[in-house]
């Protein structure tokens, strides 16, 4: 447990200051397009690429190539592995190419299939921008293998902070934008232009790191069909691509119930699912992405005792970091939302809005992530048909969760209907997990969860009784102080309010011996000795 942990330590403080730039970012926007009508517009033209995105780079094909890639390095050799992936850049290429072809020809006729009750205006301002950001598929396509020929080298940062250098171009963008007074749809369409102009930054960001691996980008179609690797990642992409469609279907299903929900519905969901990701991609991600490149090498080397444990100490690093995230963002999502995003065009009543749906996504944080650390193993051993069965399972629930019941809670109930089936997603995964491959269970576990448990329940504690007290000194005496003095304190409690809960927390489960809670409670001290380390040689 304590290597995942510091295996993923870097990447979690790459993907951190991507998140938190995104956070950033997602402000801006709130601000110049705010949560209606016109920001419905724009979070559907962006969903429209990234559902293709989801469904062939950062779902199949990240799944298929990093194993099938990280075995021709095990197996073969480098110059080898670098043939496969220049045949899979080029294969990627021409399906992504001809899919962003589409969109932009069929553009409106997409916009309605995933939209309902919209206004014929409404529909032809989206398709606008939708063709703007359809090359965004292709990019984000090519910078997946990519990011896969780093990862599965152990060099795992420069993918990690690709996103890092998006978010700041968008950032600048959005400045742009506020500084030339853009307003209405003029300033939705500046803001497509620009999230199309960062996605080419995140990918060609990757160049130099590769080159200094000896990777030369020579995509090639001559023995794409007969290449054995390619066989392989097509046959392990074409499961994973069905359930991850089915992930996608649930997406449309819930963009159209949202929609119908009247204006502004589709864009708060978006605004809450932002704020959610970013202990998932903290996290989650970070625990899944050191995981996967582990359980390929071991799967590789036909070890399953060494796999099983990767993905034990995985899932037990991703319990541990969870659990108090969710505490968190379920006690502190209003000051949160308010936080981040409330100015400008963003009132009080989108802020407690938003904060509502948070807090049903908050409910799924630890079964969405340890999701991306289970089902890598599968497709290390050649067995993409379960995660298949479990994503298809799960959205079966969440849509017939979601029909049943979105009338009645509105947009929180189609992000409980989320966390729903990320829970029946992961309860299946581990139920085939001891079936195919061996239990997961270790020595000790109960203990551990008690152990959790109390870390939780002290979190909860400090957390909800220092947030009412700071929340009413804000609210009463110093009530009157000037927006920004306000929210300046706001955020200096806020801050407090987390580092408090932190220590609380570090605190219990370092003393209860939980595996990596003695490197969780030296983590603050450890970032502080690496910034003297660094600053040192300037001095």
């Amino acid at each position: 447990m304590p290597s995942a942990l510091q295996s993923s330590g870097s990447i979690s403080a790459a993907v951190a200051a991507s998140r938190v730039l995104g956070l950033v970012r997602m402000s801006l926007q709130s601000r110049l397009i705010g949560a209606g009508a016109l920001a419905d517009t724009f979070s559907v033209a962006f969903r429209i690429p990234n559902l293709l995105r989801d469904l062939l780079a950062e779902g199949a094909l990240s799944s298929a190539f990093v194993p099938t890639f990280t075995a021709s390095l095990v197996q073969e050799d480098r110059e080898r592995a670098y043939q496969l992936a220049n045949l899979a850049l080029a294969g990627i290429l021409l399906v992504t190419g001809t899919l962003t072809l589409l969109g932009v020809v069929f553009a409106e006729p997409l916009v309605v299939a995933i939209t309902s009750g919209w206004s014929p205006e409404k529909i032809a301002e989206t398709a606008a921008l939708t063709r703007v950001m359809m090359p965004i598929l292709a990019l984000v396509s090519v910078g997946a293998v990519w990011g896969g020929i780093l990862n599965a080298q152990r060099n795992f940062l420069p993918f990690a902070l690709a996103p890092v250098l998006f978010n700041l171009v968008s950032i600048a963008a959005g400045l742009g934008m506020w500084l030339a007074g853009l307003g209405g749809q003029a300033a939705v369409m500046a803001w497509s232009v620009g999230t199309l102009l960062a996605s080419v930054a995140q990918a060609a960001v990757l160049l130099p790191s590769l080159r200094r691996l000896g990777y030369r980008v020579r995509p090639r179609l001559r023995g794409l069909v007969s290449h054995p690797g390619v066989r392989r990642i097509v046959s392990l992409m074409l499961p994973a691509i069905v359930g991850v469609a089915a992930v996608q279907l649930n997406v449309f299903v819930n963009t159209r119930f949202a929609a119908s929900l009247g204006d502004g519905a589709v864009a708060q969901i978006e605004y809450a699912f932002r704020i959610f990701f970013l202990p998932i991609g903290v996290f989650g991600v970070a625990l899944a992405t050191v995981t996967a490149t582990q359980v390929s090498e071991e799967a590789a080397r036909g070890d399953r005792s060494a796999l099983i444990a990767r993905t034990s100490e995985g899932l037990s690093a991703a319990w541990l970091l969870t659990s108090a995230s969710t505490v968190g963002l379920v006690l502190l999502a209003h000051p949160i939302v308010s936080l981040i995003y409330e100015g400008g065009r963003f009132g009080a009543a989108e802020s407690a809005a938003v904060a509502v749906i948070l807090q049903a996504y908050a409910i799924g944080l630890a079964p969405y992530s340890m999701v991306k650390i289970v089902a890598p193993a599968f497709y290390s051993i050649d067995r993409p048909r379960v995660p298949l069965i479990a994503s298809v399972a799960s959205v079966a629930v969440n849509i017939g969760f979601n029909a049943l019941t979105y009338e009645r809670l509105g947009a929180p109930g189609l992000a409980l209907g989320t966390s729903l089936g990320a829970l029946v997603n992961l309860t299946l995964l581990r139920a085939f997990y001891r079936r195919e491959i061996g239990g997961l269970a270790r020595p000790g576990r109960w203990r551990e969860f008690a152990v959790l448990a109390a870390a939780n329940a002290g979190l909860a504690a400090v957390v909800w009784a220092t947030w009412t007290g700071l929340a009413h000194v804000l609210a009463g005496p110093l009530a009157a102080l000037p927006r920004l003095m306000r929210a300046l304190l706001g955020a200096g409690a806020l801050g407090l309010v987390i580092a408090l809960g932190f220590v609380v927390f570090a605190a219990i489960v370092r003393a209860g011996k939980y595996p990596g809670g003695a490197q969780l409670w030296r983590l603050p001290a450890g970032l502080v000795r690496r910034l003297r380390r660094r600053r040192a040689p300037a001095a």
